[in-house]
């Protein structure tokens, strides 16, 4: 068992407060960046040090080196290898999101935490990733557990009233969270930033190519064609009837839909291994000379990483995590505290923790409230 290489890495989170309402904002991601662990080392040592630097989303992470020393090494992503990478962040997705839904949340929201399906994960996720019968198996447990026996036609149905009458209803115990939840999420953490598509991947990794080159600060302050994207269930989960009619109805995307998201996401990928169906995986790349970028979509959005290779050995590698994203200086994060309201310092430091978990940040947050 590898042990993780310590890293430092926070969001830092600023408001100026007038006592009934924020009146500014501030938000500063900084992650660690593997450049001083890799500079004029063969490529391929990216393998033994980046899983360990960046533990949470390990599969991601390492499935993103995986393609990119395939990239330099032979000028193309190996297609042979794919379904696996695929079936792979396809079970760390449905881990975190397990995480979230089954410990953090119940945690933030004075429940009873419910880790027996993650637990189960955990102790099989390399039989599942193998056996197909087992993965089904446990899908379909952990399916009934979350949903209870009900079909859950609001997977496909665009009509919130659908997901409502099996919200209310369902004697689950996550229902029953999502239930305590909606009040207190439903209007918190409202932004219109753009949701990126999975279809836009293979444009945005040509487009960001020389930007990574030329611009040193870009995987701290990323943004495409202009605009800083919102990243994660609810991006990928937008044309999605259910998401979709919220989206309408509420005008713009807040901490409730966001959980929506995750909810369907999560409903979803056990439906697809109950049915046997193959992961559905997004990956784009590009190369250039002497550098090379990786981008797929993983849990919380969009993943990059970039190398430059001179003489064979790293010159430069950057990485461009979701995290960038959503906690840009301009990204829905901010645009979601600066509409928060209350003349209560500890109710408005609940919200911002609600909010910050909706995002679902891979570091911890500070958060600092000065006096207006």
């Amino acid at each position: 068992m590898t042990t993780p290489i310590p890293a430092e890495g926070r969001v830092d989170l600023r408001l100026d407060w007038g006592g009934d309402a924020v009146v500014g904002a501030e938000v500063r991601s900084r992650r660690p960046q593997p450049q001083r662990l890799l500079l004029g080392q063969p490529p391929a040592h990216a393998l033994a040090v980046i899983p360990r630097l960046y533990s949470l989303c390990g599969e991601a992470q390492t499935v993103a080196v995986e393609a990119l020393l395939s990239l330099v090494e032979s000028g193309t992503v190996d297609a042979d290898r794919s379904s696996g990478w695929a079936e792979r962040i396809r079970l760390e997705n449905l881990r975190e999101h397990l995480w979230r839904l089954g410990l953090d949340w119940p945690g933030m929201a004075g429940e009873a935490p419910q880790p027996g399906p993650l637990r189960e994960l955990l102790a099989g996720r390399e039989r599942f990733a193998q056996d197909r019968e087992a993965a089904r198996a446990w899908a379909l447990q952990t399916s009934t557990t979350l949903f209870g026996d009900a079909a859950l036609s609001w997977l496909d149905d665009g009509d919130p009233q659908t997901f409502d009458r099996w919200l209310h209803d369902a004697p689950t115990v996550l229902a029953l969270l999502l239930r305590g939840l909606q009040p207190r999420l439903a209007g918190l953490g409202r932004s219109r930033a753009p949701l990126f598509r999975d279809a836009d991947l293979e444009l945005m990794v040509q487009d960001v190519l020389p930007r990574l080159r030329d611009d040193p600060e870009f995987h701290w302050r990323p943004d495409w064609r202009g605009s800083v994207f919102e990243m994660g269930p609810l991006a990928r989960c937008r044309e999605r009837p259910l998401v979709a009619s919220l989206l309408a109805q509420r005008g713009a995307a807040d901490s409730w839909i966001r959980v929506v998201a995750r909810v369907l996401e999560l409903a979803q990928g056990l439906r697809s291994l109950v049915e046997g169906a193959a992961a559905a995986h997004a990956l784009a790349w590009q190369r250039r000379d002497d550098e090379a970028v990786v981008a797929l979509e993983m849990v919380r959005g969009v993943l990059l990483h970039w190398i430059r290779v001179d003489a064979g050995r790293v010159g430069d590698y950057r990485i461009v995590a979701p995290t960038e994203w959503n906690f840009h200086p301009r990204g829905p994060m901010h645009e979601g505290l600066l509409q928060l309201l209350g003349s209560d310092e500890q109710q408005l430091r609940d919200a911002v923790a609600l909010q910050v978990m909706a995002l679902d940040p891979c570091v911890q947050y500070q958060l600092e409230i000065v006096h207006a």
